[in-house]
């Protein structure tokens, strides 16, 4: 086959056509850099065509399989910080003092589309064919499948949302895939309407995975984060991550396809929640439903639903054995059913009548009498000890690591303010960047009862000193003098013409009277000893060689020196 016909976007052959008819790509349009070249042959078998999408980790393309004759979809890791194009225009180059971080991802983008390649079975997951190393990189090569991001599936609805029977249709499916994910040790990290596929076939598929470095802020490449649908722990908080963020994404998604709009991010939800769903939705949404939802789209961690399987059962239940938890959304209530009241049948005689009268009375007066002896109970049981009470009920909480975090965000956030009493102190730090946690009154792991005072130790950032002056002083008085500053003073001998006093200082660096952090280096040259003028002016006037000085050759010495 002459791929020169090919369609380098959907595959499709062409007839000689400037534009694809079927998906209107412009034969002519260039590839740019630093993506692979249009037509690049990988691993011998797959014709690369045009770049469709990238993040930090890889680039996404459109590419042929030349055995099977059709479109798959090929992954190339390239991670930006760490690599560029090579000059061949294929091969990846790792940029400098980065070899180490680069191959350590590279062989985690390896293995994680190899336990994608083991996954089988699911229709929400997009087979994986191949997975090929070559070219100082990897590539990971999957079905193609026509569809569309659920994205933009639900822009072009006419609605711009679902109800939820249509939704659960969709959604469930992807539980399954999930759950099983999981456990196999796999979070996605970046479940959103954007990595979600509607296919021809009417099936919701997860696309868009990608090492987990690529998904927080604070790694070794920027993350990309999905505002809305991200959970606070992938924001550079001091918080666990685990299925739990998925939990969060895979609601946070739900929430968009049955309300029809974007939910607040997670990071203006830890200071101001203004989460809600609209009335109108909520009368046609299942309670069940919005009460798993929002146990899912929980802003801490700890308080959310850990993992699939408790969310799939939330969201499987039915009206009529699940009672709302949820204080922002109202339940209407049933309609009271009158009083029962006592009836007589036609088939009934007087004596049974007379009969189900007594039995009804006996049982009002046995409850009236149970009722006093609760009574009895409470009013005479004895006096509870309130410290002992206070003790055994107190609610504890594990305390965090907030140590590298920011202070504002913690000190903000009201789930923390309401484990914790909040107090910080300030101290200079060349360590830790301003406003960020230098240490915490209490240690991580630790429990405590909620509530307790935990103090913060706040960096102001590095400390400045001015350098004081120091040139043409003793090189020892003005080295104690930087000491007892905070500096670190490195001294330098320069060399004398004999015009200058040996053993002052000649500069300091940086220079006197600016400004440099406490802790760091400064550097004093000092004016050395100026030359001899003769071979003789090493020695004393009245040195009298007597050969008694042993071991010393004086013509030796002159010519060693001269």
């Amino acid at each position: 086959m002459n791929y020169d016909n090919l369609c380098m976007n959907c595959m499709n052959e062409l007839s000689g056509e400037k534009q694809c008819p079927k998906c209107g790509y412009q034969v002519d349009s260039p590839q740019i850099s630093p993506y692979l070249p249009l037509k690049t042959p990988i691993g011998g078998k797959y014709i690369i065509g045009k770049a469709v999408s990238g993040n930090s980790e890889s680039i996404t393309y459109s590419a042929y399989d030349v055995d099977r004759k059709t479109a798959v979809v090929v992954k190339e890791f390239l991670p930006e910080r760490l690599s560029d194009r090579g000059e061949d225009g294929k091969t990846v180059a790792v940029v400098r003092n980065a070899q180490d971080t680069y191959y350590s991802l590279l062989n985690k983008f390896i293995d994680l589309w190899q336990n994608l390649a083991r996954v089988r079975g699911f229709s929400a997951l997009i087979p994986v064919i191949d997975i090929i190393e070559e070219n100082n990189t990897a590539y990971a090569v999957t079905e193609y499948i026509e569809s569309l991001t659920l994205r933009e599936f639900l822009l072009r609805s006419k609605t711009g949302y679902l109800n939820w029977e249509k939704a659960k249709v969709l959604f469930m499916p992807v539980l399954s895939l999930l759950s099983n994910l999981h456990k196999s040790g796999i979070v996605h990290y970046g479940i959103s309407p954007d990595t979600m596929l509607i296919g021809r076939d009417g099936k919701l598929r997860i696309s868009g995975f990608s090492i987990p470095e690529a998904r927080f802020e604070r790694t070794q490449i920027p993350a990309e984060l999905f505002d809305g649908y991200t959970p606070l722990e992938q924001y550079g908080y001091d918080l666990e991550s685990g299925e739990w963020s998925d939990v969060y994404a895979f609601c946070a998604t739900v929430f968009r396809a049955l309300v029809g709009s974007v939910p607040q991010d997670a990071v203006s939800r830890a200071t101001s929640d203004k989460l809600i769903i609209p009335a109108r939705y909520a009368e046609i949404i299942p309670v069940y439903v919005i009460n798993a939802l929002m146990n899912g789209l929980q802003v801490d961690p700890m308080e959310r639903t850990k993992d699939i399987e408790a969310l799939r059962e939330e969201l499987s239940a039915t009206p009529s054995n699940v009672v709302s938890s949820y204080s922002g959304i109202k339940v209407p209530s049933e309609e009271k059913k009158d009083a029962p009241v006592l009836v007589t049948t036609d088939d009934e005689s007087p004596v049974q009548t007379i009969l189900k009268t007594f039995l009804i009375i006996l049982g009002i007066g046995l409850i009236a009498f149970a009722g006093w002896l609760v009574y009895d109970k409470i009013i005479n049981a004895p006096e509870k000890n309130p410290v002992e009470d206070n003790i055994q009920t107190a609610e504890t909480v594990e305390v965090p690591d907030f140590v590298n975090s920011s202070y504002d965000l913690i000190a903000q956030n009201p789930v923390q303010n309401e484990r914790f009493t909040i107090k910080s102190v300030s101290a200079y730090s060349n360590t830790v960047e301003k406003g960020y946690i230098i240490s915490q009154s209490i240690p991580a792991g630790s429990v405590v009862e909620k509530g307790a005072e935990i103090v913060f130790t706040i960096s102001k950032g590095p400390e400045y000193v001015l350098i004081p002056p120091v040139v043409d002083t003793e090189a020892d008085l003005a080295q104690k003098q930087l000491e007892e500053a905070g500096f670190i003073v490195k001294v330098i001998e320069k060399a004398n013409d004999g015009n200058y006093t040996a053993g002052t200082v000649a500069t300091v660096t940086p220079e006197a009277g600016e400004s440099a952090v406490k802790g760091s280096e400064i550097y004093l040259e000092v004016w050395g000893e100026p030359p001899v003028e003769n071979d003789f002016d090493l020695f004393p006037d009245d040195y009298v060689d007597n050969g008694k000085t042993p071991g010393i050759d004086l013509g030796g010495l002159i010519e060693s020196l001269f």
